[in-house]
């Protein structure tokens, strides 16, 4: 099987959240992160009114659209998600979201090289009998916010045009 890194596209810009971190402390991973949130979380956002809002957003936290959202549950029905109300004041206009609790994976190989800080993976490999069934899963070990879905659910993603999303194939032992 082969498994593509899920990320945002940084060539559509992302609303800044405000004050965000008074709700969640900085540098927190995202399993901590989900269990610091209720389960109707608000936050105020700037977004420049000619931008869309993209159906995935991965700063300060992983959100997805509701059917990107619809996607997971159909993949991963485990997966519990809470919700998160985006309101541009400037703009005025509001977006809804979820917040995956995704599964936390420690399937990167020994061989795979990191930045110094362990936050970026420079070249990665997968080990598949670490992986399991998962459609989509965070990548353990790494600092960073790695969001890993296998081929079938990243091509379920494109054909129903999620926007926002870039995909980078891991390499998978």
């Amino acid at each position: 099987m082969r498994y593509f890194r899920i990320y945002a596209d940084e060539r559509n810009p992302q609303p800044r959240f405000l004050n965000w971190y008074n709700k969640i402390r900085p540098g927190r991973s995202d399993c901590l992160v989900y269990e610091d949130l209720s389960r109707q979380n608000h936050f105020q956002v700037e977004l420049n009114e000619e931008i869309p809002f993209m159906d995935i957003i991965c700063h300060p936290f992983f959100l997805v659209s509701k059917e990107f959202a619809e996607l997971i549950r159909l993949y991963s029905p485990e997966v519990r998600f809470k919700y998160a109300t985006l309101f541009d004041k400037d703009n005025k206009r509001t977006a809804y979201y979820q917040i995956p609790d995704l599964p936390e994976l420690d399937c990167l190989d020994v061989r795979s090289k990191l930045s110094r800080d362990k936050s970026e993976i420079i070249t990665g490999i997968l080990k598949e009998e670490k992986i399991q069934t998962c459609p989509i899963f965070r990548l353990g070990v790494v600092k960073g916010r790695y969001i890993v879905g296998n081929l079938k659910f990243v091509e379920s993603v494109y054909r129903r045009e999620v926007t926002g999303m870039r995909i980078d194939e891991f390499m998978v032992e």
